[in-house]
């Protein structure tokens, strides 16, 4: 047992307890009636730490941190009223995710953490006696003690982090030593009169010291402090007539730099970080979930390093470069983004064993081994450009060339083909079309493609429907990111809803439980409807672009249906496909007539389109 007795809280991150000595039950939330004693009604007054609302510290209520006075100054406090579960579940979320504090970071690293480390001494009074793998890390990985110590406190984790900067030319990363302090002493309390009074508290302090000897070295996205810890201060027993005005205090502290005193930069990055800190443990009490995953297929550190790579080397040249009319930093961003998440999914596919440690010889296996994409629908070909550039063979095609063609070298340029798509599933006589309306077309593909060649399908439109049936009839691999709805006919309609494939909102209450989902929320569950049915394990990503539009369903393997059948089976199954999804009375003679309508307005000049 833990020297601070038996009572536990548990952080459900982890799931690890941090033991404090036994307290009173937590003060149990207020009852008020709804109804005044005339019969009307009245909203309840809002408890105080509800929201947030910081003190003026000259009249705040003083609470004793552990911290020598003389070292570190308070600068924000504000008063909150959440267990002191939450707070530590958000304080172990932003240890790998500082993003949610610093837009400027994209990530932490985790070089070193006592979680599961049976070494780890709490006790210890030098960086190397603090556990045993410490000797073995590099200088710069090496955790960094709290130099004042914290009266009072024990020492609960360490963790020692890399910052990492979402754009590594502007900004360095920054190794950080965080630990984690609790104490179950009793406070001394005292109002801004000078009054004092006596209280049994949990306190809950996060210290946060980068690793650096001087302030030049300190990043612009972090504080330019020594160190800066986060208190948060919780009255089990707070009583109504206290002289606190909530059952938690939440304060940061700061530790200057003689050179760096405080200033208002410093004030708002305070205010800031625990005006989040308030906000995330209020939504974790209050039962919220995370209704987004990202990273689902490819790591983050993958994806963001990637990323990183490509912006430094192609971002400033291309919006320079811009000759759309459409704004090029989301176009620019957006397609470097899909771009990196393509070559991190590629290298995974077709780079062999995974163990490989160097990404560069498991990047050039994959691309030895790769076979080729097509892009249908490529718009401004700028994604295409991105992943040739980079090595990866693949071509395009649109029904309306783009300005931005020109600005491509020409072996680029030659990849971007203007046609359109005549699906071969709507041909009667595919090997020799004699229609009318088809032999006047303007040049067209038909889908059908070399055997195993990826195709993506990036805010096709008209051809998003058909992304998983094309697939399907070269036994290709595939990337569908859905934008707008269209039947297989390229008529705007409202996708058919497959709940199947809609993922709830855990945090809806009430009428919102029976919301019906948005329309591109229905787009996508039918996107994944068409997968299934075209025999694919679909998968699904949230990629991490500038855009709403930002779901990625992709069709890697195969589980059941076409294999072994020849090409006209695989073609007849997909024409029962289509007649079933058009409403069965449709014949595909006629979705032929109005998907030529259509793409004869999708080349028309000013026109967008596939």
């Amino acid at each position: 047992m833990n020297a601070l007795g038996a009572f536990t809280v548990h952080n459900t991150v982890m799931d690890l307890p941090i033991r404090l000595k036994p307290k009173e039950a937590l003060v149990p939330k207020p009852t008020l009636s709804n109804a005044a004693s005339d019969g009307s009604t009245f909203t309840p007054p809002e408890a105080i730490g509800e929201r947030f609302s910081p003190f003026d510290l000259a009249t705040a209520p003083k609470i004793p941190c552990g911290l020598p006075p003389e070292v570190w100054t308070i600068v924000q406090s504000a008063p909150a009223c959440f267990p002191p579960q939450y707070f530590l579940d958000v304080s172990r979320n932003l240890l790998e995710n500082p993003n949610l504090t610093a837009s400027h970071l994209a990530r932490a690293e985790l070089s070193y953490q006592s979680f599961a480390d049976p070494t780890f001494n709490p006790e210890a009074t030098t960086s190397g006696d603090l556990a045993s793998i410490v000797k073995h890390l590099r200088p710069e990985c090496q955790p960094r003690l709290v130099e004042s110590g914290v009266d009072g406190f024990e020492l609960q984790w360490t963790v020692v982090r890399k910052l990492i900067p979402r754009n590594p030319k502007l900004d360095s990363a920054l190794m950080q030593t965080c630990h984690l302090f609790t104490s179950a002493r009793d406070v001394t309390i005292t109002n801004s009169n000078g009054k004092e009074e006596e209280a049994a508290a949990e306190r809950y302090l996060v210290v946060y010291i980068p690793n650096v000897e001087s302030p030049e070295e300190i990043p612009f996205y972090h504080p330019t402090v020594r160190s800066l810890c986060i208190l948060y201060t919780y009255f089990p027993s707070h009583a109504p007539d206290s002289m606190l005005p909530s059952p938690g205090i939440l304060s940061i502290h700061f530790d200057f730099f003689p050179s760096h005193p405080l200033d208002n930069r410093l004030e708002r990055t305070a205010l800031m970080l625990l005006q989040i800190i308030h906000k995330h443990s209020k939504g974790r009490q209050a039962g919220y979930k995370k209704r987004v995953h990202h990273d689902q297929i490819i790591p983050q550190k993958r994806f963001q390093d990637t990323y990183a790579y490509l912006k430094g080397k192609y971002a400033k040249t291309l919006i320079e470069g811009w000759v759309e009319q459409t704004p090029p930093e989301k176009h620019v961003f957006e397609d470097l983004g899909i771009a990196a998440f393509l070559i991190e999914l590629w290298v995974n596919m077709y780079g062999g064993e995974q163990g490989i440690e160097n990404q560069e010889v498991q990047r050039c296996n994959a691309q030895k081994t790769f076979p080729g994409f097509v892009d249908i629908g490529c718009g401004n070909g700028l994604l295409i450009y991105i992943l040739k550039e980079e090595g990866w063979s693949g071509w395009g095609f649109d029904a309306r060339r783009r300005k931005t063609w020109t600005t491509f070298p020409q072996e680029h340029a030659d990849s971007l083909v203007e046609m359109l798509l005549v699906p071969r599933v709507l041909l009667p006589d595919a090997a020799a079309p004699d229609d009318n309306v088809v032999r006047n077309s303007p040049p067209s593909h038909n889908g059908v493609l070399p055997q195993h060649t990826f195709i993506i399908s990036n805010h096709a439109d008209e051809l998003t429907p058909w992304t998983p049936l094309l697939a399907s009839l070269s036994d290709s691999p595939f990337i569908a990111i859905p934008c707008c709805s269209h039947d297989f006919g390229g008529t705007r309609f409202r996708s058919p809803v497959h709940k199947k494939y809609i993922v709830e909102d855990p945090n809806a209450t009430g009428k919102e439980k029976n919301k019906q989902p948005s329309a591109y929320a229905g787009l996508c569950s039918w996107v994944c409807h068409l997968t299934e049915r075209m025999g694919y394990d679909g998968e699904k990503e949230h990629l991490r672009i500038p855009s709403t539009r930002n779901i990625a369903i992709l069709g890697r393997t195969r589980k059941s249906g076409l294999d072994g059948k020849t090409l006209e089976e695989r073609l007849q199954f997909a024409r029962e496909v289509v007649e079933k999804e058009m409403g069965g009375a449709t014949t595909v003679e006629q979705i032929l007539l109005t998907w030529m309508r259509s793409g004869g307005e999708l080349v028309k000049p000013g026109k967008g389109g596939h």
